[in-house]
């Protein structure tokens, strides 16, 4: 992995003020090259001109949050200037319907807000260095969401039958989201 003052970082947020916090601890960090984006507009237009290594999504709800469509729209967009880019959700709502939205929408890591620097470090070097499969599949793109080895399983699938919603061999085909809203962006 670069040195933290050679990473680059997005944060992605409704306003420069909801991101103030994270981009301070990023610069206590030691990184230097970090851009905010409020719009979905800026965020790719960031991905184009400095090739993150890391995104940061500001999310508030497990439902209709911009942070989580942004998420979606970056894994999924068959345009997408980086699809595989590693993710850190911050969030202040920790409830485990938050966390869970985040991670099928296909974020790498969640971060509760507000963080100490360390904190925020711990989350960017997992999502940065953590060698997880990731899945292309057609209803999750992202990250691999198993956590958990069982030591006790031996069988050839960790699962008795496959889940519903997990991809199939052979099922690659991703369809294109809508893109997050522009008409509910904040003006700058």
């Amino acid at each position: 992995m670069k040195g933290l003052a050679d990473i680059t970082a997005v944060i992605a947020a409704k306003s420069i003020g909801m991101a103030q916090p994270l981009r301070m601890a990023l610069r206590g960090m030691g990184v230097r090259n970090i851009h905010v984006a409020v719009t979905p507009k800026q965020v790719v237009e960031a991905f184009q001109t400095s090739n993150p290594d890391v995104l940061i999504a500001i999310v508030q709800a497990p439902e209709g949050d911009e942070g989580l469509s942004l998420i979606r729209f970056i894994r999924r967009w068959e345009k997408s200037p980086n699809p595989r880019i590693p993710i850190v959700a911050a969030s202040a709502r920790a409830e485990m319907p938050v966390v869970s939205a985040v991670l099928n929408a296909g974020g790498n890591e969640f971060l509760i807000v507000p963080a100490s620097g360390d904190q925020l470090m711990k989350k960017i070097t997992s999502a940065i260095q953590t060698n997880r499969p990731f899945i292309d599949g057609p209803t999750y793109v992202g990250p691999d969401r198993r956590r958990r080895q069982d030591p006790d399983y031996s069988g050839p699938e960790r699962r008795v039958a496959p889940h519903a919603t997990d991809p199939q061999p052979g099922e690659t085909t991703v369809s294109e989201p809508a893109a997050p809203s522009e008409a509910t962006e904040p003006q700058s």
